[in-house]
């Protein structure tokens, strides 16, 4: 019984220094927060050879308000070969808008790395029905593979 009452008393000492979750020493917004968990990076790449990097951030769950019949991304893309057309897709549809934006935009704040190498761009596609989405971006003969995102 000893032991029991000394292990109670530890575990609510400790529990009482535990923080919530990392975000909150951070000092992050919880724009920024949400933005975090729904971005996707990666290398774009064919075998071994990488042909760029990038950042893609679903947008349709940071702003709940949002109207939802399109699934929108903010992407941020550096590719090697910038004479190559970039091709985005989702669950294999094109998309119904590509914008390039300028490196300050009101995105930008969304991730947490930027530079003037990289190419940002808003992409909206139709709604999809599916809880989980599918985003593939194409560069010349290189792919990003496939990236998850799930609905909330």
């Amino acid at each position: 019984m000893r032991y029991f009452f000394t292990a109670f008393i530890v575990t609510i000492l400790l529990s009482g220094c535990a923080t919530r979750n990392a975000f909150s020493k951070l000092e992050i917004s919880e724009e920024q927060e949400l933005a975090t968990e729904n971005t996707r990076s990666g290398k774009i790449q064919f075998e071994e050879k990488s042909g760029g990097i990038f950042s893609a951030v679903f947008l349709n769950n940071i702003s709940p308000d949002k109207e939802k019949n399109t699934n929108d991304f903010y992407i941020c893309v550096y590719t090697k070969s910038q004479n190559e057309d970039l091709k985005i897709k989702l669950n294999e549809k094109e998309p119904l808008e590509t914008k390039e934006l300028p490196h300050a935009n009101k995105f930008a704040h969304l991730l947490p790395i930027t530079s003037d190498w990289t190419k940002n761009y808003f992409v909206s596609f139709k709604e999809d029905t599916n809880s989980s989405i599918i985003l593939e971006i194409e560069s010349g003969q290189f792919s990003s593979g496939e990236l998850y995102f799930s609905k909330d």
